[in-house]
């Protein structure tokens, strides 16, 4: 069984069956039917992390919300455009993956980041041989059309599974490790 480091870059999200993040118009109301329960243990996923890097268009999803549930951690806003009014730890931030890791680290993430959202920054992060590990809750619904789990073309990529495990939601839990 794959192992998972506890310095880790770790895409977690939720896809629908057919391999959508969201909907075309960036909503994800889909997920209301499937929230993360204890079964999903994502307090514990919470805990684990100590930065995350989030792309630009789910940035804007989780400010729709009052809260900003992520001021405990350094996060980074991945975006060449400049964003205004920024909350408590997080930077917007154009550049590689490499840079990227370096500014979180710099500002004291030293143990698991958490690539947050954006099948397009997932890319870049494993074309940079950055991501570790693909942790994904498959959602038993076809949305038919989205915004792709993974964005663009490229090469085929093996993962090797550490595990999966049926939810009594009937959402899949399952974890992959990206092989080098």
């Amino acid at each position: 069984m794959a192992t998972t480091g506890t310095d880790d870059v770790i895409y977690m999200f939720a896809m629908s069956l057919d391999g959508f993040i969201a909907r075309e118009d960036g909503t994800f109301d889909w997920l209301d039917n499937f929230p993360a329960d204890d079964d999903y243990d994502f307090s514990s996923f919470m805990a684990s992390l100590s930065g995350m890097v989030m792309g630009r268009s789910t940035y804007e999803a989780t400010r729709r919300h009052d809260e900003w549930a992520y001021g405990q951690y350094p996060c980074l806003v991945a975006t060449s455009r400049p964003l205004e009014n920024l909350p408590e730890n997080a930077e917007a931030m154009a550049g590689t993956p490499a840079e990227m890791l370096a500014n979180l680290r710099a500002r004291g993430a030293t143990g698991r980041i958490w690539l947050f959202g954006g099948g397009d920054l997932a890319r870049q992060f494993m074309d940079a041989g950055l991501l570790d590990t693909i942790e994904i809750g498959t959602i038993p619904v076809i949305l038919g059309s989205g915004i792709p789990a993974f964005g663009g073309i490229q090469a085929d990529r093996w993962l090797d599974l550490a595990f999966a495990k049926p939810l009594a939601n009937g959402a899949v839990h399952a974890q992959y490790r990206v092989r080098r």
